[in-house]
């Protein structure tokens, strides 16, 4: 039987400031024995929130909770609005963006859990005063079993 740590309740998150908007951990993957973790985002306007990437070790589920996000995928550009989701299963290649005007705000959910180290490891960067370009996003990215994409 799997062993889970103490319930945890009410915490506002670890809030990590990365180029491309502001990401908070909510439930990381020490909370949730590795099972999943879930992640708000808030994009700018104009901002792009991952190149286009396929995920190798987990899958994604993103919830728009606010404001519009064009995904990109191998089937073709969808927007989505406020109140929509997308599922992304593992080995799809997908990247999403804020090509719209206003901030947007995304909940993603990640299974199993560990891709918010990712964020953090961007963010960890960004602080370090590291120069934040495609190459070390990609590294940081194969890191996590992760490898870029073209359409």
């Amino acid at each position: 039987m799997t062993s889970f740590p103490d319930i945890v309740v009410g915490t506002a998150g670890e809030v990590l400031e990365l180029p491309f908007g502001v990401f908070t951990v909510r439930i990381s993957g020490s909370q949730t024995g590795g099972a999943l973790s879930v992640v708000d985002s808030v994009l700018p306007a104009g901002a792009l929130g991952a190149a286009p990437h396929i995920h190798h070790g987990h899958e994604e589920y993103f919830l728009v909770v606010a404001g519009e996000v064009t995904f990109d995928t191998a089937d073709g550009v969808l927007t989505v609005g406020a109140g929509g989701s997308v599922s992304v299963p593992r080995g799809q290649a997908h990247g999403y963006r804020n090509a719209s005007s206003e901030p947007a705000r995304l909940t993603t959910l990640f299974t199993p859990a560990g891709y918010e180290n990712y964020f953090r490891a961007v963010a960890s960067a960004a602080a370090s005063g590291v120069e934040i370009t495609p190459a070390l996003l990609n590294a940081l990215r194969a890191e996590q079993q992760t490898t870029p994409a073209e359409f």
